[in-house]
């Protein structure tokens, strides 16, 4: 299934058709977690942040490659590396945020549109 999922899969995964839903409130949780990382000062309040980005990469990280997007699940398993990293201590908040930008780059892609904020 290199291409992807045939249209009868997708029919079998998704037969309300609302992937492609839960993908743009996806992308817009994670720009919006984007602008919370950029603001926080380091060491403060983030925890609550980093596990909402965690979770969101980690649903997608699975999701979406079984809907055929392998850009955004390859994206979001990185930024889950990256978020997990940042949660045990590393200094890689740049790391944390550049994979933000890539995730939101990827899902943009997958929706066929530059959904900008």
């Amino acid at each position: 299934m290199a291409d992807g999922p045939s249209a009868a899969d997708l029919a079998l995964l998704d037969p309300d058709g609302t992937f492609a839903l839960r993908l743009a409130e996806d992308r817009t949780t994670l720009a919006r977690l984007a602008g919370e990382i950029g603001a926080m000062e380091p060491g403060g309040g983030r925890s609550d942040c980093l596990a909402a980005i965690e979770l969101v990469a980690h649903r997608l990280a699975g999701a979406a490659g079984t809907f055929g997007h392998a850009a955004v699940s390859s994206a979001a398993l990185d930024l889950e590396d990256q978020v997990i990293a940042l949660r045990k201590g590393a200094d890689n908040r740049s790391a944390v945020a550049s994979g933000l930008a890539v995730l939101v780059g990827a899902l943009d892609r997958a929706l066929g549109s530059d959904q900008s904020d």
